[in-house]
């Protein structure tokens, strides 16, 4: 069930995507908030409750509003713990203590990142910086699963929500932006539910 639910989950995320990059923000109130409950499909309870937090943060990040922008971000924050929590679960694990110049990377990025977008958070500076921190452990919990599929599932999380905070607050907007967000996040969730 899971192998059929991931294949009608690709479909609808490329295309999601695709509408995401062309600015067709009409449709995608139906392909956007189906993506994590079809995913859902034929995963642990664990995972299930990872998707489902992700599920609520699409949804809410649909509104424009800042209202929408914070609960977008709870949900995401709280589905960030969740992955952390379902990854623990997972065989295997310590990958990173046996190779910690790993961490690196990400922690470089998630340093530069937050120095790059701290005066320009402004009210928002300590939830941005302590859902970024959040982001970076889940990360780094995948890459510790020592599962290239699940540590590259973190890393394009970390991708994704880069993009979307240099758009939000760097003023960065890059050619079909939202649709590289969409594809980059779409993937990870994907690898990361395995």
């Amino acid at each position: 069930m899971a192998r059929r639910a991931t294949a009608v989950y690709a479909a609808l995320a490329a295309a999601d995507a695709l509408l995401a990059a062309t600015g067709r923000d009409r449709p995608r109130r139906l392909t956007k908030p189906l993506l994590m409950p079809v995913l859902m499909a034929g995963r642990d309870r664990e995972v299930q409750r990872a998707l489902a937090l992700g599920g609520v943060g699409d949804v809410a990040l649909l509104g424009r509003s800042e209202t929408a922008f914070t609960a977008g971000l709870a949900s995401f924050l709280a589905g960030h713990l969740a992955w952390i929590a379902a990854l623990r679960q997972r065989p295997g694990g310590g990958y990173l203590r046996a190779h910690p110049a790993l961490a690196v990377p990400p922690v470089a990025a998630f340093g530069a990142m937050n120095a790059y977008l701290w005066k320009r958070t402004g009210k928002d500076r300590i939830p941005v910086a302590v859902y970024s921190a959040v982001l970076l452990a889940m990360s780094l919990t995948a890459l510790d699963s020592g599962s290239p599929r699940t540590a590259a599932g973190g890393t394009l999380f970390l991708a994704s929500d880069t993009l979307l905070a240099l758009e939000k607050f760097g003023g960065l907007r890059l050619p079909a932006h939202e649709g590289l967000v969409m594809a980059t996040y779409a993937t990870s969730q994907a690898l990361l539910a395995g």
